[in-house]
């Protein structure tokens, strides 16, 4: 039998998406040994199915997130890959981020390499080793056979929260009451698109910006209604809604990202009802597409360039944290004394039962991420990043976008350092000091 392969580092980070990666890019650059785990062939998780990035400013235009996740951001724009983030009209947010995915993750990989961070893909993580309340080591599976991966500090941003739900941790799957999970969504691409006429038969709310190789502004975000067409895209499998609203962007010319194909009733954490929305997602891309070219105006010689490498899933399981985000948080905009992240986005909570989309403007425009809430109930060297972390309904609702996951990954990053330095677990430390360190470094925005 092969003998397992095991790797020791300072800090190791599974999921290599936005809670994932700047957690890795912080935690090499402040001189750990990481590794950045990932079980598919690619970094930036979600943005790979086509969207913006939301949650980079408040509900004022105020920027709330800094750091290595806005030089990610700033990169992709040298790059042609992004125009920043765009103000919005007659939507229910103030802005959003649109970027090329290709150019992110090509930014993403450079940072990661630039900073010296191992990364491990198609890895597929399998077996925590728990002692006491410290996570050993993670055991994992690759083409090339088993490796355990040991370390001092763990990053969970699997997004499922696998690591610590693996590992015991209590977790919560879905909302309160019935556990009832948000849809999941299918991103596809088609072109070419006169996005103008599109814009004038079925346009809502809007956001325009300067293209990348173009001098005038054109559309880059877009709300669609399709209420006259409701019985008929219904038919197909599109679930749109009391509004029937989709939403879409376009970082090029004549490019549309068409955020519609929703998959709802289904856990994305169960690898049956999983590969059920995958198959099911894909086979209403296709019919959705001819649906767009026979009906809507500018589509008529459109066609899918690209359907997304995977579903994109909202919300699966939320852990125990030793303090759970909640509803009056993020309503009210509570800044705790020890917040590691700032949430300047809506509440936005795709509904389970009819999928329409319901959102509600968080209190001050912003509201604070306690450092608490990354942290399990019986894991002192385990931090959970991204959407998994410990949050009610309506503060999840928020805290769920890629923007200000790419903070609270920048925050794991740091406390993994500064846990280091002060020879204590990564999940013992001071959330108030770990916010000192980020406001004297620029990362969170107050």
């Amino acid at each position: 039998m092969q003998e397992t392969l095991k790797q020791h580092y300072d800090l190791v980070v599974f999921g290599a998406g936005p809670g994932g990666l700047s957690a890795a890019i912080v935690a090499a650059r402040r001189g750990l040994r990481v590794a950045l785990v990932e079980r598919s062939a690619m970094v930036a998780g979600t943005v790979n199915v086509g969207l913006c990035l939301h949650g980079f400013q408040d509900d004022h235009g105020n920027r709330v997130v800094g750091g290595v996740s806005w030089e990610l951001i700033q990169r992709c724009i040298d790059e042609g890959g992004s125009t920043g983030p765009t103000h919005l009209q007659n939507a229910h947010m103030y802005s959003t981020t649109p970027v090329d995915m290709a150019v992110l993750q090509k930014c993403a990989l450079d940072m990661l390499e630039e900073a010296g961070v191992e990364c491990w893909f198609h890895t597929l993580a399998t077996e925590p080793i728990v002692e006491g309340r410290r996570l050993a080591s993670v055991k994992a599976w690759s083409n090339s056979g088993e490796i355990e991966f040991i370390a001092r500090s763990f990053v969970d941003a699997t997004g499922h929260a696998d690591i610590a739900f693996r590992a015991g941790v209590p977790v919560r799957s879905g909302r309160f009451g019935d556990g009832a999970m948000q849809p999941m969504t299918l991103g596809l691409s088609m072109a070419p698109v006169d996005i103008t006429r599109m814009m004038e038969a079925i346009g809502e709310g809007f956001g325009m910006a300067v293209k990348p190789g173009m001098d005038a502004e054109d559309y880059v975000w877009f709300a669609l209604n399709f209420t006259p067409w409701r019985e008929q895209v219904e038919k197909i499998g599109i679930r749109l809604g009391d509004k029937g609203t989709c939403w879409g962007n376009s970082i090029y010319p004549k490019i549309v990202n068409l955020n519609a194909v929703k998959i709802i009733g289904m856990n994305g954490a169960d690898a049956r009802e999983l590969s059920r929305a995958e198959v099911a997602s894909r086979r209403i891309a296709v019919e959705f597409a001819k649906f767009m070219r026979e009906n809507i105006p500018g589509f008529e010689e459109a066609y899918i360039t690209r359907t997304s490498p995977y579903i994109g899933i909202r919300e699966t399981r939320h852990i125990d944290g030793v303090y759970t985000l909640s509803d009056e948080d993020a309503i009210e905009g509570h800044i705790p004394d020890d917040s590691i992240a700032l949430c300047g986005y809506p509440i936005d909570i795709h509904d389970p039962i009819d999928g329409a989309a319901r959102f509600q403007r968080v209190g001050g425009g912003r509201f604070g991420i306690s450092f608490k809430s990354l942290v399990p109930t019986t894991l002192d060297n385990l931090l959970v990043s991204g959407r998994g972390i410990s949050a009610s309904d309506q503060a999840f609702g928020s805290v769920r976008v890629m923007g200000t996951c790419l903070a609270i990954g920048e925050a794991c990053g740091y406390a993994a350092a500064m846990s280091k330095d002060t020879n204590a677990n990564i999940g013992e430390m001071d959330g108030v000091v770990v916010r000192s360190a980020l406001e004297d470094a620029g990362v969170m925005m107050v």
